[in-house]
């Protein structure tokens, strides 16, 4: 019988690193043999905040983990978050003369020249992945593979990443003294993970609102129809709290985790927190709720622009999936988000029980990738 293979994902988010060495499970659950969430100074508009520590939290996780005694852990997974990535989009086409059935490597030729022509020296080609395929007769076939055909053109999605954020890992990762390092879109791997491919055939959004980055992917078939993200998230909402209260961020936070944003509350109503000095606080209900919907208002006047940008056609029905914690773990956080939208917000969820929970979606969708890679 095969050995279980593991593997070893690091999850950059823009204030906390999360680290995990994992396997597949039964029912395509997941063996989590080690985990590891730590905060750490993170980035900011497409820029680390302490570039210099970054080695030294790398090797600390490799030590706790034991990675380096192990065998088989030659290789490195590394999400790439939004902000250092970018998408285009690349229609391909092949003539093969005569009618004949469609094979493998047709595809893959696609995907050469798609990546090909999408390079450029600032930028490093993650991976090409198909939004749709048309065959000559004009149909449109999500799994061209063994279909007859005088010719096959298709609409490709091309996923780069910076070569900056390339070149600080790819010395972080032969420092360390693995033999690889592989680089995987974060927000394309929640949209493969959290959506079944049926619910691809159409366009949807996935909004990822971490602590101070939020990202847009919109999703069509096993690619990213376009990404974007901006420099806005949960740690403003914090900021906000702490400014308007005259609160330290540890109790703008710990205030943040009692709002219930459905609430409307009379004017003796209260929010009460202890103070980092044991005092009790108390905060008027509705004042409170109203600094936090600001916030989410400006955030979705952000998502909206960047939605129409993209998706005209489809604005009327575009499902929206959510994901991070800084939103899902406000009471009513996401139904205000809706509200301001004016559309229906689903949560994503990874489809692993006992961890069915949005802020876990960066780094399973990451998991799952990885392992279907090594398979």
């Amino acid at each position: 019988m095969a050995k279980e293979k593991f593997v070893f994902i690091i999850d950059l988010g823009s204030s906390n690193l999360r680290a995990i060495v994992a396997g597949r499970g039964i029912n395509n659950t997941f063996i989590i043999k080690a985990y590891k969430e730590v905060e750490y100074d993170g980035f900011y508009e497409g820029k680390f905040l302490n570039q210099e520590k970054l080695a030294s939290l790398f090797e600390n996780i490799i030590s706790e983990f034991d990675i380096e005694s192990s065998v088989g852990y030659d290789k490195i997974y590394i999400g790439v978050p939004a902000e250092f990535s970018s998408v285009s989009r690349s229609d391909v086409s092949i003539n093969f003369g005569d009618k004949r059935k469609i094979k493998k490597q047709d595809i893959e030729s696609l995907f050469y020249m798609a990546g090909e022509k999408a390079k450029h020296i600032d930028v490093e080609v993650v991976c090409v992945n198909a939004i749709s395929f048309a065959l000559d007769d004009g149909r449109n076939v999500s799994q061209p593979i063994g279909e007859s055909a005088m010719s096959i053109s298709g609409k490709l999605s091309v996923i780069y990443v910076k070569k900056e954020f390339v070149d600080i890992f790819n010395s972080i990762v032969a420092s360390l003294g693995f033999e690889q390092v592989e680089y995987i879109s974060d927000p394309l791997s929640q949209a493969l993970f959290l959506l079944p491919k049926e619910k691809r055939e159409d366009l949807s959004l996935i909004i990822d609102i971490g602590d101070l980055t939020t990202s847009i992917a919109f999703v069509k078939g096993d690619g990213l129809y376009g990404l974007t993200s901006f420099s806005r998230g949960g740690g403003f909402i914090t900021n906000d709290l702490a400014e308007a209260f005259d609160l330290t961020m540890g109790e703008a936070d710990r205030l943040k985790r009692q709002i219930v944003l459905s609430l409307k509350g009379k004017q003796s109503d209260f929010y009460e927190l202890t103070s980092d000095d044991g005092k009790i606080i108390r905060l008027q209900l509705n004042s409170v709720n109203e600094v936090v919907s600001y916030r989410i208002e400006e955030l979705a006047q952000v998502i909206g622009k960047c939605t129409k940008l993209y998706t005209s056609e489809y604005i009327t029905y575009l499902p929206i999936i959510l994901t991070g914690s800084a939103l899902t773990k406000i009471k009513g956080g996401r139904d205000y988000l809706a509200k301001c939208l004016g559309k229906n917000i689903s949560y994503g969820l990874p489809p692993i029980p006992g961890k069915d929970k949005p802020s876990l979606a960066s780094i399973l969708s990451l998991t799952n990738y990885a392992l279907n890679e090594e398979n």
